[in-house]
């Protein structure tokens, strides 16, 4: 009796491994930050008001941040493992405002505004689980996961600007660009969830793809032992909140599959 040649000689394998697919890619993007502020803290008390406060006002979602990394997808029935480790910098802002005026004599006051932009870099290592809406070429997909960041380096970009109007001649005046460096005042570590939506497309045996994805954080990233110890910006007034980081982000990636079928046209596992 003649044995029944496999299903890989016609390209259409039925067990379930031969269906599976493992893909290495690249992807890169941009993301905007907001600071989620849990506490608020600042090195200056009215000594007149009680009620007076120097809190910080955020710019949230303004500043642009960019990453770029691999990732390693393993595919089935239309589910896929996604690890995506990355380098990524993160930017948010704020700004403060201080002002003094002679009691006797208000024409005699300063004011002054302090911006900032503080940047970090992280190290980070994301796991998603992807969904393929449509099981075609052209694939929307939801996806859900966490991530782990490695904090690799921050820094804070300080701009003051200000109105002296207390040292006989009224003057305006702008301090230039201060970088400072602020790794000590963030723990090495942020956690998160992460939530998102794309879609990909097959060109060739390549799959490229178009996400945008939501990543809440979910701890404080300030170091609070450390909140009072960098004395360049502790004297300007500056003093870190706890805080929590939001980030959206958009990328494109490009995939290459790992397996093909022993065919003919030599067709990657789809």
């Amino acid at each position: 009796m003649a044995r029944k040649k496999p299903a890989y000689s016609t390209g259409l394998p039925n067990d379930d491994f031969s269906k599976t697919q493992f893909y290495i890619g690249m992807r890169g993007g941009i993301s905007f930050t907001k600071a989620h502020v849990i506490n608020r803290y600042s090195s200056f008390v009215s000594t007149t008001d009680p009620d007076d406060n120097y809190d910080k006002t955020y710019s949230n979602y303004k500043k642009a941040g960019a990453f770029v990394g691999l990732e390693f997808d393993f595919y089935f029935k239309g589910f896929t493992a996604s690890f995506q480790p990355n380098y990524r910098r993160e930017v948010y802002s704020y700004s403060n405002s201080y002002e003094w005026k002679d009691e006797n004599d208000a024409s005699n006051f300063l004011q002054l505004q302090y911006k900032q932009d503080t940047r970090l870099d992280y190290i980070e290592l994301p796991l998603f689980i992807k969904y393929d809406i449509l099981q075609k070429n052209f694939r929307p997909f939801v996806q859900v996961g966490f991530y782990y960041g490695i904090l690799n380096g921050a820094t804070k970009h300080l701009v003051v600007d200000g109105t002296d109007n207390a040292s006989g001649t009224a003057r305006t005046f702008n301090q230039q660009d201060d970088i400072v460096g602020a790794k000590d005042l963030f723990i090495k570590s942020s956690i998160g969830m992460a939530f998102g939506a794309g879609v990909s497309y097959k060109v060739g045996n390549i799959r490229l793809i178009l996400d945008a994805t939501y990543r809440k954080g979910m701890n404080n990233i300030s170091n609070v032992s450390n909140r009072y110890s960098a004395n360049t910006l502790t004297g300007s007034g500056d003093v870190s909140d706890d805080i929590k980081l939001d980030n959206l982000a958009f990328s494109f990636g490009c995939l290459f599959p790992m397996k093909f079928l022993t065919s003919s046209e030599y067709k990657a596992v789809d």
